[in-house]
């Protein structure tokens, strides 16, 4: 492993390529500013966390339960939906937690290695240690823009910053295409055989040629009508694909729709005076949502996939209904 150290302000940067797996590199940019002590308290495992992350882009340890709030959370991930889908997680851990793995980049880089094949960056904090890991070798424009996420909202809280964070990250994102561990086109080699100037040889290759020439000419109207047949049916399956994409991008607008929603009630909810019913209706849709942006946080979302999807989002767009009612009635 090599590491490029520099110092801004106070700010210790560490820049670091490591190897994830064979022919997988993972570049690595942590931000450290100064930490604040923790109560202590039982924090889950790497793999724990890791096993959370692959299906929730946001995973919240317990006891930092009070720097990021149900609420906020909901707001991140959607964020995250609306920003670059399926290519950030943020993993928000204690200061214990990360001192025993070696510090917020140790347990970043553990968690990284938890999740073989993750795409994007990964960012690992206590809230006031930042570290972020890329599946790419934009390292440094990364890097920049968590940076500068956290130390222009340094007094807005942990929400702010991861908010400012994502729309930073995305902005630079180079997309999955240049990602170290895409898979790589194999290359086909030939051989390349000297000329035979073997008399036997030539007869036998001329008798193997008219042999598939006369098996070609039988079999052409059978290819002829096998390709016919594929072509009918690569245009149907163009046709259905075209329909899937179509509800794909239908129920992603849902999310974000039933998303906008959750954000604009989170205010309501948190009200010292809020109706009981209408917290309860509020956290019903945000699981909702969470389940449904599960459900399409794939490129490629099966049928059964899509259907779950969506029956969640209407489900949600309820629960919601049902908020606002107990809120606006008190109740």
């Amino acid at each position: 492993m090599c590491g490029i150290n520099a110092v801004w302000e106070g700010w210790a940067v560490a820049l670091r390529s490591a190897t994830r797996r064979p022919l997988t590199v993972a570049a690595a940019a942590a931000v450290a500013l100064t930490a604040a002590p923790e109560p202590a308290a039982a924090d889950a495992t790497v793999r724990e966390i890791a096993t959370v992350l692959r299906s929730d882009p946001v995973y919240v340890a317990d006891s930092q339960s009070r720097l990021l709030t149900v609420p906020e959370r909901g707001r991140v991930r959607l964020r995250i939906v609306r920003k670059d889908i399926g290519r950030i997680q943020i993993a928000v851990v204690s200061r214990q937690g990360a001192q025993r793995a070696g510090g917020i980049g140790g347990l970043a880089n553990a968690i990284d290695q938890a999740m073989p094949g993750r795409r994007g960056a990964l960012i690992a904090t206590t809230g006031s240690a930042f570290h972020v890991v890329t599946s790419h070798g934009v390292v440094e424009p990364t890097a920049a823009a968590l940076r500068n996420a956290v130390e222009s909202h340094r007094g807005d809280g942990l929400a702010a910053q991861l908010l400012a964070g994502v729309d930073g990250i995305a902005e630079v994102d180079p997309g999955g295409d240049a990602d170290v561990n895409a898979a790589v086109p194999g290359v086909p080699s030939a051989d390349q055989g000297s000329p035979s100037n073997d008399v036997g040889d030539d007869i036998g290759d001329s008798f193997r040629i008219g042999v598939l020439v006369v098996a070609a000419a039988i079999a052409l109207p059978f290819l002829l009508g096998a390709m016919v047949f594929l072509f009918g049916v690569r245009r149907r399956r163009a046709a259905a694909q075209d329909r899937e994409e179509i509800g794909r991008g239908d129920a992603r607008d849902e999310l974000v729709a039933l998303g906008e929603e959750i954000e604009a009630l989170d205010l309501d909810v948190e009200m010292p005076n809020a109706s009981a019913r209408g917290r309860d209706a509020y956290e019903q849709a945000l699981k909702l949502y969470d389940r449904a942006n599960q459900l399409l946080a794939g490129d490629d979302p099966s049928e059964v996939e899509l259907y779950e999807a969506r029956r969640s989002l209407e489900e949600g767009r309820s629960r919601m209904a049902a908020a606002r009612d107990a809120l606006a009635s008190g109740g």
